[in-house]
């Protein structure tokens, strides 16, 4: 093998690493930047509200040891008729036992949309 052949090998290695490795990084910011963005559009056009939790499944994945969920929520913004809506979330450990079925837990919400689950955000403390 010529000196040629390595030198090529080595670069066309090298441009695969930092593919993927821009890769692994772009799509998860790409992907923080469209949640900042969404929630600073729920804020701008949300109102707050309450949301009775009706349903709770774990999904078994876990984003930073932060269970993810599916909840089924029956969301009350004050002016509007209630609205079930479903939503997956990431629930911060921490704040786990703020969740449960029957619980009501605070919301900013978005009425004109109750079918979206991105215009139902939780807002727990």
């Amino acid at each position: 093998m010529s000196n040629t052949t390595i030198i090529i090998i080595v670069v066309i290695v090298v441009l695969i690493i930092l593919v993927s490795l821009t890769a692994g990084v772009g799509i998860p910011l790409w992907s923080l930047r469209k949640n900042k963005k969404k929630a600073e559009v729920l804020k701008a056009t949300g109102q707050h509200g309450v949301a009775k939790v009706l349903q709770l499944e774990d999904t078994g994945v876990h984003i930073n040891d932060n269970p993810r969920v599916n909840l089924l929520l029956e969301v009350h913004i004050p002016g509007y008729p209630p609205y079930q809506v479903q939503k997956t979330v990431t629930i911060p450990t921490i704040r786990a036992s703020q969740v449960k079925v029957g619980a009501v837990v605070p919301v900013l919400a978005d009425p004109s949309q109750p079918d979206n689950p991105d215009k139902v955000g939780i807002l727990l403390r």
